[in-house]
């Protein structure tokens, strides 16, 4: 009971203290100005009581048994910065890997042996008023606690990168799956607490299609209810599947009638879609921005939304973190050491981001994987050094556009993952595909486990397809019962009913994503047949067989 006071009074407190736009973007550029300056400071601060004050912290597990004090940390801070500290803290074994953070492979280090759970990482400080789910499906996806306080940190963020893009007041509108998922609901919310509630929120997936439980229907259906009440035109869901991408490209062209621009907030290939939608049609976007998520903003992608004349925005998070680096207005003279076209500014005073070695199982090679650090007080999970299934580049390079002016001079680009595969914004983790791959599809269909493999490949529009190999040895099957069978098992792949893996294998299935292909399954370097042969859209020395997601 307590837990829905403090949702309804959160609420009520949060529409009555909305910021009108300017006075938001105002209020932004100070705070972030403070962050920066004081981001030592405030480290150490999280540090001191999350971890070190906190006796079930799961940090201690591994900084007791080096002998690590506060004292220690402190001392490291001040003479070499943050980072040089978190390296200097993984030397000591003081990190988590994703399968470790996720509690698939036991801790083993610095003499200690144990094994997590999500909800071990999630913020003390927090009172949480809700849940939400990330796009991943396992375990169906990490349950993510949300308060009113940090959707008000968050949304200072939203000012910023809106303003930096000549984009605080204009029309936006959402084009993401409907709740328990956390893009849809949370940006609305974001975007009203600095006066620019969503004009639409389109969904991919129709709320007939899935299933949550009445606590979450009552909570999504009070939010709408209690905007009304506080004279906030909060858009609900309205169903636009992949295949209908010329609403939403409708709704932005009628909107550049009357403004220089609007935004559309996405999925990177739903953006695409939305493009390849509008040339079809003959409509103009030129004007739009669309922030794009959930996936890698490809070259490819790029170029298909820049040809009609609209702007691509990444914006990369991590559910655990929230939105942690987002693309600039100058991408193509602000990243010129890389040239990545999916190049972010790291909110450096919110998350840090170091990288350490990582050997991949079942691909058969080692990556520099991320790891993430919280640095934000109202944080869902506080984060030391802990890997969340990415790698890329990290580097630090002053830059005169809105971001760099700010201070935010470190960057993220040619962003990966090793750990899921991603496609129309929702992502599947290698536990689910493994077992299908493996195991259900050769007891279904005949062969062995080699007979089958995943290959993602991106399209000349840059549209995601998944390949199913199929070894042609088996001699003939119904190709389509093979393709709903895998989508099936998808489906059905997860306990809770609320699982991501329902809208997921839904878009799936309308996007045809799985196509099957009657080819010998792909070897890589060594020699080895994997379930998965990921192939990345650039060639570098890392891997030829990892995913770009």
């Amino acid at each position: 009971m307590r837990k829905f006071v403090r949702f309804i009074i959160g609420l009520d407190k949060y529409l009555r203290e909305r910021l009108e736009p300017l006075e938001a973007v105002e209020r932004a550029r100070r705070l972030l100005k403070e962050r920066i300056a004081t981001r030592g400071e405030n480290f150490l601060n999280l540090l001191e009581r999350g971890v070190f004050g906190y006796a079930k912290s799961p940090y201690l597990k591994l900084l007791e048994p080096k002998k690590i004090s506060f004292s220690d940390v402190k001392s490291w801070v001040e003479n070499d910065g943050v980072e040089q500290t978190l390296s200097k803290l993984v030397q000591e074994g003081v990190y988590f890997t994703v399968d470790e953070f996720k509690g698939k492979t036991e801790v083993k280090r610095n003499g200690a042996e144990f094994k997590c759970s999500e909800a071990m990482f999630d913020n003390p400080f927090l009172s949480a008023v809700y849940e939400v789910r990330s796009g991943a499906t396992r375990s169906a996806g990490t349950r993510v606690r949300i308060d009113f306080d940090y959707l008000v940190q968050r949304s200072f963020y939203d000012a910023f990168l809106l303003a930096a893009h000549s984009s605080l007041t204009v029309p936006i509108a959402n084009w993401f799956p409907i709740f328990p998922g956390a893009p849809g609901i949370n940006s609305s919310l974001r975007f009203t607490y600095i006066g620019n509630p969503p004009r639409r929120w389109f969904s991919q997936v129709d709320r007939a299609q899935i299933k949550v439980n009445w606590e979450k229907t009552w909570g999504t259906n009070f939010i709408f209810w209690m905007s009304r009440a506080h004279g906030v035109r909060l858009a609900e869901p309205e169903y636009v599947n992949l295949n209908h991408a010329h609403k939403v490209a409708k709704w932005a062209s009628s909107m550049l009638d009357y403004y220089p621009n609007c935004v559309i907030y996405t999925f990177a290939t739903s953006a695409v879609r939305v493009c390849i939608a509008a040339k079809e049609n003959g409509l103009s976007l030129k004007g739009v921005r669309f922030l794009v998520t959930g996936e890698t903003l490809s070259a490819q992608k790029r170029r298909e939304i820049e040809a009609c004349g609209a702007v691509a925005i990444p914006v990369y998070g991590i559910s655990e973190a929230g939105v942690i680096a987002a693309g600039c207005e100058k991408h193509s003279t602000c990243c010129a050491r890389d040239g990545g076209s999916d190049h972010c500014h790291l909110y450096k005073d919110t998350t840090a981001v170091i990288t350490h070695p990582y050997t991949v199982p079942h691909f058969d090679t080692s990556v520099d994987s991320f790891l993430f650090t919280t640095l934000l007080y109202e944080s869902p999970k506080l984060l030391l050094n802990v890997g969340m299934g990415d790698y890329g580049s990290v580097y630090t390079q002053a830059s005169d556009c809105a971001f760099g002016k700010e201070g935010f001079d470190i960057h993220l680009s040619s962003i990966m993952s090793y750990e899921k595969l991603t496609g129309e914004g929702v992502t599947f983790v290698d536990t689910d595909f493994i077992r299908i791959i493996e195991k259900e599809l050769p007891e279904k269909f005949g062969g062995q486990s080699t007979d089958y493999q995943l290959v993602e490949e991106e399209d000349e529009k840059g549209l995601n397809r998944m390949r199913l190999f199929v070894s042609p040895r088996l001699g003939v099957v119904d190709e389509s019962k093979v393709v709903n069978t895998f989508l099936e098992m998808l489906r059905n792949s997860e306990s809770s009913p609320e699982s991501w893996a329902q809208s997921g294998s839904v878009m799936w299935d309308q996007a045809r994503m799985v196509r099957v292909k009657r080819e010998y399954p792909m070897a890589t370097v060594s020699g080895k047949i994997l379930p998965f042969h990921l192939q990345s859209r650039k060639k570098s020395s890392i891997t030829q067989n990892l995913k770009t997601s």
